[in-house]
């Protein structure tokens, strides 16, 4: 063989290596390079993040740096916080900083990192969260784009600023090996020093996990005697378990580079715990019931069945949440409306293929059927989340989101949780009363277990359009990262749902929406519009998007030429059909004080030429036009944290409107309706809240931003749940199913059923009004009492906007009470 074939076989094997390579911010074996860190204010101060240079969990060198600080408690610094410039701050040509931390302590520890560029304030930078377990170590990953996502310029990086939050024990986190990465590039795996190091840290892991797993051994078994059949199945998981525990402990011994992932199998056996005792519980509870509800007692006796609310959102992939158990579910509902519940399956050791559940038809005692056509029971879909977004999360993994309208049946891996969406659809003309029948969940086409189902349709109605006038846009677009840390959007590239125009309106109407949107410069769907003004379902609908108004007279000119051929031209056809009482036009998107006379001009001329058409804005004037110069202006609209219901009332008392909004924002203690907040968030804020604050409207910018292909199968889609940035359903709350057929999701249903409630709080106050009014209300004296207080939502259910009940009992306990009220004022309400 020759030299040269030598040369290029080694040439080729080295190829097949990654490259360990980098360059060095920080390592740490220099005094320097830690005395560099100072205080963000006061740089000859003392620290209030101490760091110091320590011979410990090194991953390059001999030396790391450490971070110290006492337990947080009240008095002393809540953001303990050092930073400094780093030593390279051009890291164009660069993609992604990593670095290695580790905590030796026995309490959970939080480290945040600040980065900014010169042209930025530091927090308006990028933040990087680390959260370490006890006894934890992370590699963390800063990719460079997210950087250049948040405007900065990498070649002028100015500072990294550390910090902690209240740390909840005695602090001690070591920071080593900060390099900057090319493409392609890897760091060179962390020495054998650290791992021996590091081994003797996660001993104690493993007496903790054994430790775990003996206590839940005992619980486990005893719930399990509950329910015999379960017994060799929950000393399999538990074996299964000790068997990983054992794997690892002897990497521990050899001090193997697999004890770096001691967080995730230590996660993995606690979650397993978790979710084993939660499922052994579970079948203890069934079996009280099964005998009663088995067709077949002795068949796939795994298979357990529980009841959700509507307002719960149930992992496939969890820990399992309480479920009830029961012999029988029941709903309430009125005429016209729709109400769902949930029936989560979950076979516990093996696969169950083809699960159903189906209603058959309900009868009530005197014969009258509510038609099985009227239950209709769907699969619920999942989505991957796969980073925790930055309104924080319990979980990162599978979520349930969309309904799975199109398919009937799904298959259950053993260890599922599976969820059917029970939707009963109450018809406008079905005589109210109480209706019992069969709810059957099925495997393979045959009958498995067998639920009472019982029904109770209230004598009233609610009405066909929405009770609380809206601006949501229904505009089918994408919004996805555009490669160079940046993003592209633009309107949904499959183009398959424009076909199905009509049934997207009538989809929307059924969920008191209107095929609108905020910001067209077109026309509107007149056609869609027009069939629903025929169905009496017709909402609001937005003529066109306005912009400031130039001062200058060419600029003011053209912008009037403008707004007179696309508004004026929607403005006669909606007074042609007769629809202009449901039109408004919005612009002027959240724009500054400094842009008020701008806004004031264009709502001058607006109102002047378009009479009876609201005009609308979400330009941030919290004073709701008291103290700005914006006095043409018929509707302002604030984000929810910025309503104040005194001072609407006082404006609505001049002829104006104040309505509210969320976006992506408000988070957390405010209600919204991200993928993971809990789903009663937005049935509470269409509800109880609305009714509570009263505003005048509600607006949404956008409920259709699909970043994933139409979903054709599931119930684990491949849709991407990113809408807005690294939102999760944010501006995105519906899908395209199959051919771009409409797909609801659980937080669209929820926003549906919160303006519900909405409607029996508007439907409970008319009747109040009329009977003060009425001839016999001195001998009303009783109902009107009982009225108004079920009118008046519960402290219990909404305290103020950030302090809400996340309890469905309390939502469904205000609307019966509402329900009895209405029904016994003896008044037969149809729209």
């Amino acid at each position: 063989m020759h030299l040269r074939n030598l040369v290029l076989i080694g040439l080729s094997s080295l190829m097949a290596w990654p490259v360990w390579a980098g360059t060095t911010l920080y390592d740490f074996e220099t005094d320097e390079e830690v005395l560099s860190w100072h205080d963000e204010v006061r740089p000859s101060q003392r620290l209030s993040f101490p760091t110091t240079r320590e011979p410990r969990y090194a991953t390059s060198g001999q030396y790391a740096m450490c971070f110290r600080s006492p337990a947080w408690r009240p008095g002393m610094p809540e953001w303990p916080a050092c930073e400094g410039k780093p030593v390279i701050s051009d890291w164009s040509g660069f993609d992604r900083l990593v670095f290695d931390v580790t905590n030796p302590t026995a309490f959970p520890q939080r480290l945040f990192v600040y980065i900014a560029d010169e042209g930025r304030a530091t927090r308006d930078g990028l933040l990087v969260r680390c959260d370490l377990a006890p006894f934890g170590y992370q590699a963390v990953v800063v990719p460079l784009a997210d950087l250049a996502a948040r405007g900065c310029a990498v070649d002028k990086i100015r500072v990294m600023h550390w910090f902690t939050e209240r740390p909840a024990g005695d602090m001690e986190v070591y920071v080593d090996r900060l390099i900057l990465l090319r493409e392609g590039e890897e760091p060179p795996p962390v020495p054998s020093s650290f791992l021996k190091e590091y081994a003797a840290l996660q001993a104690d892991h493993v007496a903790a996990m054994r430790q775990a797993l003996s206590a839940a051994e005992q619980r486990v078994l005893r719930l399990a005697e509950m329910a015999p059949t379960a017994l060799d199945w929950a000393q399999g998981r538990l074996s299964e378990l000790s068997q990983q525990v054992d794997v690892f402990a002897r990497a521990v011994t050899d001090g193997s580079p697999e004890i770096l992932k001691g967080n995730d199998l230590n996660m993995r056996v606690q979650s397993s715990i978790e979710q084993l005792e939660a499922l052994s519980a579970l079948r203890a509870d069934f079996e009280r019931v099964r005998q009663a509800v088995a067709v077949e007692p002795t068949r796939r006796t795994d298979i357990v069945v529980g009841f959700a609310s509507s307002m719960e959102k149930v992992l496939p992939r969890g820990v399992t949440p309480p479920l009830r158990v029961s012999r029988r579910a029941s709903l309430s509902l009125a005429r016209y409306e729709k109400e769902a519940f949930q029936v989560i399956v979950l076979p516990c050791e093996k696969e169950a293929a083809q699960v159903q559940v189906k209603a058959g038809d309900l009868t009530a005692p005197d014969g009258t059927v509510f038609a099985a056509s009227n239950i209709k029971a769907a699969p619920v879909g999942y989505v991957e989340t796969k980073a925790v977004p930055p309104y924080g999360s319990p979980h990162v993994g599978w979520w349930p989101d969309p309904i799975l309208d199109f398919m009937s049946s799904a298959d259950v891996a053993a260890g599922d949780a599976q969820s059917f969406w029970v939707r009963v659809t109450a018809p406008q003309d079905q005589p109210p009363g109480r209706y019992r029948g069969e709810l059957a969940v099925m495997e393979g086409g045959k009958r498995l277990y067998s639920f009472d189902l019982s029904l109770e349709v209230y004598p009233f109605a609610v009405p066909k359009r929405s009770p609380l006038p809206m601006a949501v846009t229904f505009a089918p677009m994408f919004y996805e990262p555009d490669g160079q840390g940046g993003w592209r959007e633009g309107a949904y590239r499959n183009t398959s749902w424009q076909k199905h125009k009509p049934q997207w309106g009538d989809f929307l109407a059924d969920y008191y929406l209107n095929y609108d949107s905020l910001y067209h410069r077109g026309q509107p769907e007149f056609p869609v519009l027009q069939r629903l003004h025929q169905q009496r379902r017709l909402g609001m609908f937005n003529l066109g998007y306005y912009t400031v108004m130039p001062e200058d007279p060419e600029g003011a000119a053209a912008w009037k030429a403008d707004i007179d051929q696309r508004i004026g031209a929607g403005y006669q056809k909606a007074k042609q059909l007769g629809i202009l009482n449901h039109a408004y036009i919005y612009g002027c998107d959240e724009h500054p004080e400094a842009m008020f006379p701008g806004v004031e001009r264009a709502a001058a001329y607006l109102k002047e030429h378009f009479p009876g058409a609201l005009i609308l804005t979400t330009t941030y004037d919290h004073s709701f036009g008291t103290n700005s110069v914006l006095q043409s202006m018929d509707g302002f609209c604030p984000l929810t944290p910025s309503y104040k219901r005194e001072l609407a009332d006082r404006v609505r008392a001049t002829g104006k409107q104040v309505w509210w909004y969320i976006c992506c924002g408000p988070h957390h203690p405010y209600a919204n309706m991200f993928i993971e907040y809990p789903a009663i968030d937005g049935r509470v804020l269409m509800g109880a809240q609305t009714a509570k604050y009263r505003p005048d409207g509600f607006l949404y910018y956008e409920i259709s931003i699909w970043n994933g292909e139409p979903i054709t199968s599931g119930p684990f889609t491949s849709y991407d749940p990113r809408s807005w940035t690294t939102y999760h359903g944010d501006g995105s709350w519906t899908c395209p199913g199959p051919d771009g057929t409409p797909l609801a999701t659980v937080r669209l249903e929820n926003f549906r059923d919160g303006v519900e409630d909405y409607a029996y709080a508007l439907i409970l106050e008319r009747l109040i009004k009329e009977i003060e009014a009425s001839p016999q209300a001195a001998g009303r004296g009783e109902w009107l009492r009982r009225a108004r207080e079920a009118l008046e939502v519960p402290e219990g259910l909404v305290r103020s906007m950030t302090e809400f009940s996340k309890d469905p009992a309390d939502v469904y306990r205000w609307r019966r009470a509402m329900a009895e009220a209405i029904s016994e004022a003896g008044v037969d309400l149809r729209d």
